[in-house]
């Protein structure tokens, strides 16, 4: 029943709706794309059906064709459906379905939408659980059925483990990259009993034993999957000796840590390195002077936090929360380290930069980049870039972001917000970026590369490393050397800026994702998730010289944020006054409720425009029950208002949270 369940999550969670009607891969959702024969595919538009329903597998193998009075058919072929509504519709492409460009109809009572799709023989999706086609894969062991992390030996033999998708062309084997290592498949067909849904066995290398979170791939024929990620334990014998290990102790396999360190950032006004940590929901302040932390602070519940930078100044931080679909704001001046602001923009925030007093956000879950002013704490500006963002770097006046799903890179402008996109060699999956000079750094771990990027001429150069330096990930830019963690092989590359040439690649600690430079000590600082420390390296002899604990405290206080779970109604006239309920959990804390919207963009919300309150909606006599479960306010929309989406915003003293959308009609 358990694995049953995970199944039917699989096919009804997706990603944000699109803009007009389109096809994509119903795992994967990358724009672009194929879908293939037999697989699951998602129909992204308005209206398309006029209930919303969920398809009930009605035998093995088989989903209805008609869900509420809505029905698909593809080159005239009915499609089994597993979800309808007015904004999407999932579907399985009919098997009998030819490759080239295919027409699609669906049928909502006496409505009908069509559009075209190009159908190949493979079309590579790996499921998420979060449904946005990234983030951890639905990936499970072998045996035991349950979620990650997970140790490379189960019992002492090789830990097996399945990853669900859609898409592969069965007909020859797929090619599967953990970390950048390819990984044989044992086995991969038809999830036993459920049409459209696949799924691949391996079991899980040595070599892989403690590099943490990395990127899982799979190529099938000429495509390659969207990006998703598994993460794995280091062993016993990996922890001995580290400075948070307890002598005699045993690393317990397949089992989640309490601590899972995961990004850091230096803070050289006070000489200190904040470190994230995705399983306590916490930011350390480790001191660097004697290597202890100093200050634990409490991050939302759930949030699971990850990037995190410091401004110029050193007086403010920022956080991704990729759960909670946030970004905290925490007042580092005179050593407050103080949350002040946690503010909601998008989907999965990925990674961070400052720009002056902007601190601009990646959503890898969308197309967007948000602008945040870090002086009003919010979001004022989005700007569109490459499906799937996720690194992001600001020198001077631009921007570079990596479009990890997309493969390209988009270049913004900061004063015009103009982007230009550059596209990368077929397959690759950017991750991280960094600007030296006139060059962009670009890190791809999936395909062992990385990519010095002329931002004048735009000209992309492969840069060629040692063959055992695996998952090239985070990078750091010092003078002339940039650094590049080789989370798989345990390694840290240096390469001339300019040239490319590498000049020494050095051994770290298992699972090196996040790196820092210390230059008043000539320091490269290396966060190792698989052990949970801090490599200290001497940058004159590239020697590690120190490590720190990583995870040495708890939090021990808890954050929490108000959530809604519904919006009644979810829309009204110009003109009318509704009374507006928000169901949810602690929205005692609510103190006002906002409506946004971009200028400009005619209510749409997203784009380039700068988003705003909407003065044209008017919200009074908020009243919150006793338990915090529901708010019920009166909303008045004025005859100025405009047709558009609204967004819909909770505001407490200290946060501001997205509860969903709200349409003027």
């Amino acid at each position: 029943m358990r694995i049953r369940y995970f199944f039917m999550i699989l096919i009804l969670t997706a990603a944000a709706a699109w803009g007009q009607i389109t096809a994509v891969n119903g795992a994967s959702f990358l724009p672009g794309k194929p879908v293939s024969p037999g697989a699951f595919a998602t129909i992204f538009g308005e209206g398309l059906c006029a209930n919303t329903a969920v398809g009930q597998w009605i035998a093995l193998g088989e989903l209805p064709t008609t869900l509420a009075d809505c029905s698909v058919r593809v080159d005239g072929i009915p499609a089994m459906l597993s979800f309808v509504s007015p904004a999407q519709v999932n579907f399985i492409v009919p098997s009998e379905t030819a490759t080239g460009t295919a027409q699609f109809v669906i049928t909502s009572g006496a409505s009908t939408a069509t559009g075209s799709v190009v159908v190949g023989r493979a079309s590579p999706g790996i499921f998420s659980t979060n449904g946005l086609g990234m983030g951890e894969g639905a990936i499970l062991h072998g045996t035991a059925w349950h979620r990650g992390p997970f140790s490379v030996t189960t019992d002492g033999q090789p830990t097996p483990v399945t990853i669900f998708l859609t898409g592969v062309d069965l007909s020859t084997k797929p090619v599967v990259t953990i970390g950048g290592v390819p990984v044989d498949p044992m086995f991969w067909g038809i999830a036993p009993g459920y049409a459209g849904l696949q799924q691949i066995n391996v079991m899980l290398p040595a070599t892989l034993a403690g590099v943490g979170r990395v990127p899982v791939v799979v190529t099938s024929g000429d495509q390659v999957s969207n990006v998703t990620y598994i993460t794995l334990l280091p062993t016993t014998m990996m922890m001995t000796g580290m400075p948070n290990w307890v002598p005699g102790k045993a690393v317990k396999e397949n089992s989640k840590r309490d601590r899972e360190v995961s990004f850091m950032a230096i803070n050289p006004v006070n000489n200190t390195l904040l470190v994230t940590d995705e399983d306590d929901d916490s930011v350390r302040v480790i001191s660097l002077e004697t290597g202890k932390t100093i200050a634990t602070i409490a991050l939302p519940e759930g949030s699971e936090p990850r990037h995190i930078a410091v401004n110029d100044a050193g007086t403010l931080a920022a956080v991704s929360l990729s759960e909670k679909a946030s970004v905290a704001l925490i007042d580092l001046a005179g050593g407050a380290n103080q949350v002040v602001s946690v503010s909601s923009s998008g989907v999965h925030p990925s990674y961070l930069a400052f720009a002056g007093t902007n601190l601009l956000a990646t959503y890898g879950g969308s197309s967007l980049v948000a602008v945040i002013d870090t002086t009003t704490r919010a979001v004022t500006r989005t700007v569109q870039v490459g499906f799937g963002p996720a690194g992001i770097a600001v020198a001077g006046n631009q921007a570079v972001v990596a479009n990890m799903q997309a493969g390209s890179l988009s270049i913004i402008d900061l004063t015009t917000w103009l982007v230009t996109t550059v596209e990368l060699p077929d397959g690759v999956r950017p991750q991280a970026v960094a600007i030296a000079g006139t060059n962009a750094i670009v890190t791809s771990p999936m395909n062992n590369a990385f990519f010095l990027v002329d931002l004048g001429t735009r000209q992309v150069t492969r840069v060629e490393i040692e063959a055992n330096a695996k998952g090239p990930g985070a990078v750091a830019v010092y003078n002339n050397l940039v650094f590049v963690a080789n989370q798989t092989s345990a390694s840290v590359t240096a390469f001339n800026a300019s040239t490319g040439a590498v000049v020494k690649t050095f051994a770290v600690d298992p699972g090196p994702r996040a790196l820092a430079v210390n230059a008043a000590r000539n320091q490269l600082l290396v966060l190792c998730e698989g052990t949970g420390t801090i490599a200290v390296v001497d940058l004159a002899s590239y020697a590690v010289i120190n490590r720190l604990d990583a995870g040495e405290t708890l939090k021990e206080e808890t954050w929490t944020l108000p959530a809604a779970t519904s919006i009644t109604p979810s829309s009204a006239a110009v003109g009318e006054t509704v009374l507006m309920v928000i169901a949810g959990t602690n929205l005692k804390l609510v103190k006002s409720v906002e409506f946004q919207m971009a200028s400009g963009n005619t209510g749409q919300g997203q784009g380039h425009g700068r988003m705003r309150d909407d003065d044209a909606i008017k919200v009074s006599n908020i009243q919150v029950n006793d338990a915090g479960t529901s708010l019920s306010a009166t909303v008045q929309v004025l005859g100025t208002a405009t047709p558009g989406i609204r967004q819909v915003r909770l505001e407490t003293e200290q946060t501001e949270v997205a509860a969903g959308t709200f349409t003027v009609k």
